[in-house]
């Protein structure tokens, strides 16, 4: 969690670019850089800090390194720059900023707690629920199939009733829904739930928390901020293309990271 780790990862992908000779041969050849440490940095201290600020200046600093590296190695480059993720700064901070609905999620929302809270209505012993705060929810398999809808039908009515969960949908509606065919930032958020819905993997439910609470009950214990949530600011992320002599364009439309592969190509022919 520190401006070092992409110094380091982009020194070494230097060294692998001059000594692979890659650019210098007839094909066009691809490299893949991890440069990780803002998301290190961002889980860390959260991404609206000084930390990532100072983290940003200097992943700058060692990009403009690097791309000077490959200027003296004589190769026509082209540069795609992206994300996997966005993210939400800490609740402690955002309020302070004048975002008054940012708060930390409730560690009663934790599916232990809540299966441990409808058992005792339900008087079924151990563990009923598995997973975290919100996303996936899963049953314990070795229910009887009247015993699992009991604990799904009365879990889902607990979590509804929640002031920071915004939905809840079960497998069975997941799966119902058509995968959306427009831009994600039209999708509802059934839709978003179907884009990531696996029948093999996915549990009996899916929480939705609202916007801006954070699914970190304890930021004492290592992370302070996290992303995975249904809204808008973890999904959006920058794309960037550059090569030497492009002229400068920013593209209204709505652009998805499937697109970055065939941009690529076509600039290869």
């Amino acid at each position: 969690a520190s401006p070092a780790f992409d110094g380091a990862t982009l020194a070494l992908a230097a060294q692998m670019i001059v000594a692979g000779k890659l650019g210098k041969g007839q094909a066009t050849d691809v490299i893949s850089i991890g440069a990780s440490g803002t998301d290190y940095v961002g889980h860390r201290f959260g991404p609206g800090g000084v930390e990532s600020c100072i983290q940003l200046a200097s992943l700058d600093r060692d990009l403009a390194g690097f791309f000077e590296v490959l200027d003296r190695f004589q190769v026509d480059y082209a540069v795609a720059l992206t994300a996997d993720h966005g993210g939400l700064d800490l609740p402690e901070r955002a309020r302070l900023n004048g975002q008054p609905d940012a708060q930390r999620v409730d560690p009663a929302l934790a599916a232990a707690a809540v299966g441990k809270a409808i058992g005792a209505k339900l008087n079924l012993p151990g563990q009923l629920l598995w997973g975290g705060t919100f996303g996936d929810i899963w049953v314990d398999p070795k229910l009887s199939a009247a015993d699992r809808r009991r604990v799904i039908d009365a879990a889902i009515r607990h979590y509804r009733t929640h002031p920071q969960v915004e939905a809840v949908f079960t497998a069975e509606q997941i799966a119902a829904t058509k995968p959306a065919t427009s831009t994600p930032d039209k999708w509802t958020m059934l839709e978003r739930a179907r884009a990531s819905y696996n029948p093999k993997r996915s549990g009996a439910f899916v929480v939705a928390l609202k916007k801006y609470v954070t699914p970190i009950a304890d930021p004492t214990r290592g992370y302070v901020a996290t992303h995975g949530s249904f809204w808008d600011y973890d999904r959006r992320v920058p794309i960037l293309f550059w090569r030497k002599g492009l002229r400068g364009f920013e593209q209204p439309l709505s652009v998805e990271t499937v697109d970055i592969a065939p941009t690529l190509a076509a600039l290869v022919g």
